[in-house]
């Protein structure tokens, strides 16, 4: 609990900081104001998700590949979400919300590419390190 707790609230503060922006430019270039405990509420929800979605990924139980697909089906939510909070000033059409999609899909698999290509580092190191213990353990033998 406390591990998700700490998830919880970096992505809270990163979410927060997003949305700040964003209604600061909505306001200077439309003149519009939000409700400030709409989009709190929403960045509670989408820090939520967020983190309940990361504490799936980088759990240990159960198959990996299940867990990664979960987390990312975890965080479409998220997106519908972000544009209930911000509808149509960012959002004319639908079609970019699918966009978005795509766009989290292609940086989520760029993200497990890297951490796969680090594990294999690391257990290729390790089985390096188990297999010179055994080496040294057979000449002291």
């Amino acid at each position: 609990m406390k591990q998700y707790f700490n998830y919880f609230v970096k992505s809270l503060f990163i979410v927060n900081l997003i949305y700040i922006v964003l209604s600061f430019i909505i306001f200077q270039r439309l003149n519009i104001t939000f409700l400030y405990i709409r989009l709190e509420i929403g960045a509670i929800l989408i820090a939520l998700i967020l983190s309940f979605a990361y504490l799936i990924f980088k759990t240990d139980k159960g198959n990996d590949i299940v867990n990664v697909i979960l987390a990312y089906l975890l965080i479409i939510p998220s997106l519908f979400i972000f544009r209930f909070n911000f509808g149509r000033f960012l959002f004319r059409s639908a079609w970019l919300i699918y966009i978005l999609l795509i766009i989290f899909g292609i940086i989520y698999g760029i993200v497990l590419y890297v951490v796969s290509k680090k594990h294999q580092e690391e257990v290729k190191r390790l089985n390096e390190l188990l297999e010179k213990n055994q080496e040294n353990h057979k000449k002291s033998s």
